[in-house]
């Protein structure tokens, strides 16, 4: 017992140990995934203001650097022909413009130029690039002239404080020979007023004077034709010279100073579709994507975060109308696609491991379960099987001490009763060598290998019968004649006989004077090839849960405490054991009708020369 309460409490600690801490981690691990996923999907909105933020700063970059580039460039540019500074001298000597011989850069349509002291009547000149077919440069012109004139007349109207927050930060402030400004700012009608009195200018070769330079401003708007209009303005100021105003009228347009206006034409394609597309191809990465403008905007799903980008409004253009702040909208998304096929795979991953993990240690509790049930019940058998054996040495050692004490004291009046006596003491102490008997068979069997041998069943059986002089009447045989040679071992064969029959006699004794068919019954016959030898009784029969019971060994029904039949649980144990040593085995059965059939199946000596 000291064993099984050990078995008992190796159970617990395992369950306490093992099973209840792994539970405890797999929920701690399911929750800290758990946790991960949903922190992880959490952050995809901010991936996708990131990715927003990287795609709006990539492109105002580039729109920086295009418009550092026309920062740079002089004012004396904005014309047709150039006077070089390098070129001052008594000769005059023009060169066409950059913005005439140059093609325009990406991002750039044409460029602009008008006197603002003209007011809203003021002449404008557009350049829109060399190395253009004159057809495609007449084109753009009288595309951009539209805008151009509505963009003078607007800005006229807005008035001093409006223009004013226009002027962006000073950029620089050229001292310029005062010869060398005038000639540049001199209009093309008056070159030869120019030329004519060229002389009269030299007076002025060591004066000099500032012009101050803006930097770009950008505006966008809608036209009254629908047309996206984005545009880059400056203003360039000149200070005046009152020297000036004595000389030729030519030489007299800087004695007030000079207010001019220059600018460029942006591309709206490439500032919303192409510069956008470039960044995110530079900047973007898996699960990121770009979505340009013009396009169907992406449908409504939850694997979609969808940033929406307004460049008009990001990178502060001045705007005429509030809608005008959201034209062209871009979006960035993130696919959290990828990012739940991912969780949805470690979720399958865990709960298969947890699948496996279960299994596993269901299948070790239930083996442990089982060897401790087994323990158990091999442990109750032996409490019953040493009930039994105390119970059974008790009655033949009381019945031999009070027979041999009634002889010794002369209570046997007669020789009769004193045979009687003797012949009790016999049979008690027979009852005795067959308990010890069974026993040792027990432990020999198991112990020792069998050799079978070929012998005649029937043969052996009605001799084993012949000797016996307890009640035959209660046996009917019936023994098949057909019966070939079996293997057999006459002690196992005369242990299976007479455990068999003496089982039916004990569980199921048929009354005196019964008809055949009510007594017990051993016969033997061929089935399959295989010789069969079975004894059928008529007693209340076994459950079907205790027919595999029957044959452990100590194995007996109901309570030691309580049964009134003799026994020790070996005699259905020495006949599954004695069967298999021959190389057969035994079976119950139900027999129609009521009772039970055991069935021992052994094996006939023609198999083992075939």
């Amino acid at each position: 017992m000291a064993q099984l309460k050990k078995k008992r409490t190796a159970l617990a600690l395992y369950s306490i140990l093992l099973v209840l801490p792994t539970f405890v981690l797999g929920g701690l691990h399911w929750r800290q995934l758990s946790q991960e996923q949903s922190l992880e999907l959490a952050e995809m909105p901010l991936l996708a203001e990131a990715s927003r933020g990287r795609l709006v700063a990539g492109v105002r970059a580039r729109l920086q650097a295009l418009l550092e580039t026309e920062n740079q460039r002089p004012f004396n540019q904005y014309q047709r022909r150039v006077y070089p500074e390098e070129l001052l001298g008594p000769e005059l000597a023009f060169v066409p413009s950059e913005l005439t011989s140059e093609k325009a850069p990406d991002g750039i349509l044409a460029w602009f130029a008008w006197d603002f002291r003209e007011q809203m009547n003021a002449p404008y000149e557009i350049f829109p690039g060399g190395r253009s077919g004159w057809e495609e440069r007449d084109k753009r012109e009288q595309d951009l002239s539209f805008a151009i004139e509505e963009l003078i007349a607007h800005d006229w109207m807005d008035g001093f404080p409006k223009r004013i927050t226009r002027l962006e930060t000073l950029r620089v402030t050229d001292l310029v020979p005062l010869s060398f400004a005038v000639i540049n700012l001199t209009e093309e009608t008056d070159l030869a007023c120019l030329s004519r009195e060229e002389p009269a200018l030299r007076k002025f070769d060591d004066e000099f004077v500032e012009i101050y330079q803006y930097e770009f401003h950008v505006r966008f708007y809608v036209d009254d034709l629908g047309q996206p209009r984005l545009l880059a303005t400056r203003l360039i100021l000149v200070d005046g010279k009152e020297e000036l105003a004595k000389m030729p009228e030519c030489y007299s347009n800087l004695a007030l100073g000079a207010t001019l206006i220059q600018g460029f034409f942006i591309d709206p394609q490439w500032l919303f579709g192409d510069l956008p597309s470039e960044v995110a191809r530079q900047v973007l990465r898996e699960p990121e994507s770009f979505h340009p403008a013009g396009t169907p905007p992406f449908p409504m799903d939850e694997n979609l975060v969808v940033e929406e980008i307004y460049l008009v409004e990001e990178l502060d253009f001045e705007t005429y109308e509030p809608q005008d702040s959201s034209y062209g909208g871009l979006q960035v998304t993130v696919s959290t696609e990828e990012l739940r096929q991912r969780h949805h795979r470690q979720t399958r991953g865990f709960l298969m491991v947890a699948l496996m993990l279960l299994v596993t240690l269901s299948t070790g509790m239930l083996l442990l379960l089982r060897s401790v049930k087994r323990d158990l019940d091999q442990a109750a058998r032996t409490e019953n099987f040493v009930a039994a054996v105390t119970h059974e040495l008790r009655t033949p050692v009381s019945a031999i001490r009070l027979y041999g004490e009634m002889l010794r004291d002369g209570w046997a009046p007669s020789e009769e009763k004193r045979l009687e006596y003797y012949g009790r003491i016999v049979h008690e102490a027979n009852r005795l060598e067959t308990m010890v008997e069974r026993v040792l068979e027990k432990s020999h069997v198991t112990s020792v290998e069998s050799k079978p041998q070929p012998g005649d069943l029937n043969e052996f059986i009605e001799e084993t019968f012949l000797v016996q002089t307890r009640a035959p009447a209660d046996l009917h045989l019936e023994l098949s004649p057909e019966l070939p040679p079996v293997l057999m071992n006459p002690e196992a064969i005369r242990s299976i006989v007479l455990n068999l029959v003496e089982n039916a006699r004990k569980y199921a004794p048929p009354p005196a004077g019964c008809p055949t068919q009510d007594r017990i019954l051993l016969r033997t016959f061929l089935e399959g090839g295989r010789p069969i030898l079975e004894v059928l009784d008529r007693g209340p029969g076994i459950p079907a849960e205790e027919k595999a019971l029957v044959f452990e060994a100590f194995y007996r029904r109901g309570d030691e405490a309580t049964r009134k039949s003799k026994g020790t649980g070996l005699g259905l144990h020495l006949v599954k054991i004695q069967a298999q040593a021959v190389g057969g085995n035994v079976e119950l059965r139900d027999r129609p009708g009521g009772g039970c059939i055991f069935r021992v199946k052994l094996q006939a000596a023609t198999e083992t020369l075939a």
